[in-house]
């Protein structure tokens, strides 16, 4: 039976840390408990504490997928040169071993009995290094995030938007809204006219990140994609997905620890948790 890990996708960005910590070292006492004596299971049960262990590495990033746990789970799992040197260690330990007269089971129960102690010992020294960590930060001031200079609600026509983004005509802007790239609203009362959120032109969202974002959206109207990208939304500390992704809170905004910890992610991570966000408003759309 697997270990618990926790999510790793959860909106909450740090309020259930104690807890997610607290589920790994249940799982991992429940695995142990079940464990018989032997080397038989021991490789999944050493694969399972990597992938615990890597989960509480990774905690101080925001918005970590779980994907992303398995992939670095995956990674410290390969052969390096110091696995390569342990191997060399190990074998000559256990013929040392045989030459003093232990038998096979014997050096079986030997070894499965250091690698799981080995390998507890150290997801525990992580999880109670990870205490530390929120009990500091839990007392640590954080700095106020950098302030939006510029408007999230200007709209401009094709052509202002083609200038905002670096030159293009007008056309190939309608081109790419119609590839998914871009949007535009048309304001209440009009039958023509439709207009651009500028924000689309601001780095750190054009681009790939806001294609990223409006593919999760699953193919929105403008108006539901303009209500998205501009409401504050729990699932990223109650940030526009505007703030989150640039990186910037509007003027007068107060922010909480978990919007100042997203904020502080980096553009990447900030991205996956708009996209994150856009799958779930997407489905309440569509519900």
């Amino acid at each position: 039976m697997p270990i618990n890990f926790g999510s790793r996708e959860s909106g909450a960005l740090g309020h259930q840390r104690d807890d997610q910590l607290a589920s790994i070292e249940q799982g991992v006492a429940n695995m142990l408990s079940r464990l018989k004596p032997g080397r038989s299971g021991s490789a999944s049960v050493q694969d399972q504490l990597h992938v615990a262990l890597t989960s509480t590495v990774v905690s101080g990033l925001p918005a970590v997928p779980a994907s992303t746990v398995e992939r670095v789970a995956a990674h410290l799992r390969r052969n390096n040169v110091i696995d390569e040197a342990l191997k060399r260690v190990n074998t000559a330990h256990v013929k040392a071993l045989r030459g003093a007269g232990l038998n096979e089971s014997v050096l079986e129960l030997l070894q499965s009995w250091v690698e799981m102690m080995v390998e507890t010992r150290l997801l525990q020294r992580q999880i109670e290094v990870e205490r530390v960590i929120e009990c500091v930060r839990g007392q640590t001031p954080q700095a106020d995030p950098a302030v939006l200079q510029e408007d999230p609600g200007q709209l401009l026509s094709a052509a202002a938007m083609g200038q905002a983004l670096g030159g293009i005509g007008d056309e190939t802007v309608r081109q790419r809204e119609r590839a998914g790239e871009l949007f535009s609203i048309l304001r209440p009362g009009r039958k023509r006219g439709r207009e651009y959120p500028a924000f689309q032109a601001w780095a750190g969202i054009t681009g790939e990140p806001l294609r990223q974002v409006l593919k999760a959206l699953d193919e929105p109207g403008g108006a539901e994609a303009y209500a998205f990208f501009t409401s504050p939304n729990d699932l990223l500390g109650g940030l526009t997905p505007i703030e989150a992704m640039f990186g910037k809170i509007g003027s007068g905004r107060d922010v909480d620890d978990d919007a100042r910890r997203l904020l502080s992610g980096s553009p990447s991570d900030r991205t996956e948790a708009v996209s994150h966000a856009a799958q779930a408003y997407a489905a309440v759309l569509a519900s």
